[in-house]
């Protein structure tokens, strides 16, 4: 009788999933048969910084600080725009931030409204590397590898759903260890080690950060080694240490690089077409990707001009494009609708967005060359970072 019993289970269970398979979409069926993303290790390093000037961006629409080089700011090594509010990291470790507070992100400020156009330091964090923003948060990557946060308390909490709304004292975030970085994002953190392992935490909805339900702290699992991460939202992207580039989460504007486009994976695709990428980055629903040569190649999400092949309406593409009229590049960014990539003299140039004003307004469907008092190393939002004289 056992045996019968396991006989009819097993006949059971195979049917439901021959009905399942069958009534899966077309897009779900080419998502479930992409090529799995090839086994690699790696070891990444941050990338290099030095101590330069925090430029504001000019030409932005709704922005709080003037334009030009941000008093107090002559000398750091990193930089994070987290909307209402921007954030540095000094030469010492120590870290400050100015802007608009919102639900924390000036750290340390009592209840209520508060705006500061002039530096303020931020209590209790005195050895950080580097600071991302994150959603409505700001996270700091620490020498020892852990990681220090304020701001929204979902994010800064480790993706606590019981955490109170704002988290104005910076904290470390449980049970992260051994990270060199954390990619900008919005609906959840990706975290970089320097094993080449991914950490994340936050919203779920889409298996960012893995199968298994939850918002809390975990390794992603089946990830190869990876050198560069960036954050999308609905999904994830890396860069591995064989050149590869790759995905999980939702491929609903092609991110996964598969066609037709929707389904969502746990699971690592390799992205066709691209080899030899050495960077990854990403905005709102698309991805960049930079080969050893300088080249950048954006796929997804194409509105406002991301492609920077002068179109702007709101369509989606699973296939990387190379974007054109761009030198060769040392550095690509992203953020929202807006790419930015620095070429090997410094010069930041920059495509999408579609709010900027004039002499830009309506110009920035193509790349252009923004006009910097120095060479640029990196770029965060509207907030750029000057490098030394190559």
């Amino acid at each position: 009788m056992a045996h019968l019993r396991r006989a009819v289970r097993s006949a059971v269970a195979l049917s439901l999933a021959l009905t399942g398979a069958a009534g899966c979409s077309a897009a779900d069926r080419a998502v479930m048969s992409a090529p799995p993303c090839p086994d690699s290790s790696a070891s990444p390093t941050p990338a290099p910084r030095v101590p330069g000037q925090a430029v504001f961006l000019g030409g932005l629409a709704g922005s709080t600080l003037p334009p030009g080089p941000i008093p107090g700011w002559e000398q750091v090594v990193s930089v994070a725009d987290a909307g209402p509010a921007l954030a540095a990291v000094h030469p010492d470790g120590t870290v400050s931030v100015v802007g608009e507070d919102h639900r924390g992100l000036l750290a340390g400020t009592v209840a209520g409204y508060s705006r500061t156009q002039r530096p303020r330091t931020v209590p209790g964090v005195q050895d950080a590397t580097s600071v991302a923003a994150v959603g409505g948060a700001f996270l700091a990557t620490r020498s020892d590898g852990s990681v220090v946060a304020w701001g929204d308390a979902f994010i800064a909490s480790g993706g606590r759903r019981d955490a109170e709304r704002n988290q104005a004292t910076p904290g470390p975030v449980p049970d992260v260890e051994n990270v060199i970085e954390v990619a900008a994002g919005q609906l959840n953190a990706l975290a970089l080690r320097s094993d080449g392992t991914l950490q994340g935490w936050g919203i779920n909805l889409t298996q960012v950060i893995g199968e298994q339900d939850g918002t809390r702290v975990r390794t992603i699992r089946d990830v190869p080694g990876a050198v560069s991460v960036a954050n999308p939202g609905g999904a994830a992207v890396i860069a591995t240490g064989t050149g590869e580039v790759c995905a999980w989460g939702n491929n609903v504007h092609g991110l996964l690089g598969v066609e037709p486009r929707g389904g969502q994976s746990p699971r690592a695709v390799r992205v066709d077409g691209l080899t030899d990428i050495v960077q990854v980055a990403a905005g709102s629903d698309y991805a960049l990707a930079r080969d050893t040569d300088g080249r950048v190649w954006a796929w997804g999400r194409t509105v406002s001009g991301v492609l920077g092949d002068g179109a702007a309406e709101d369509a989606s593409i699973a296939e990387p494009r190379q974007v054109l009229g761009v030198p060769p590049m040392d550095w690509i960014g992203a953020g929202g609708t807006s790419s930015f990539g620095i070429d090997r003299n410094g010069g930041l140039w920059a495509w999408g967005g579609g709010h900027r004003e004039a002499p830009y307004a309506a110009e920035d469907r193509r790349p252009y060359r923004v006009p910097l008092p120095g060479p640029a190393q990196a770029v965060s939002g509207a907030v750029a970072l000057l490098g030394p004289d190559r």
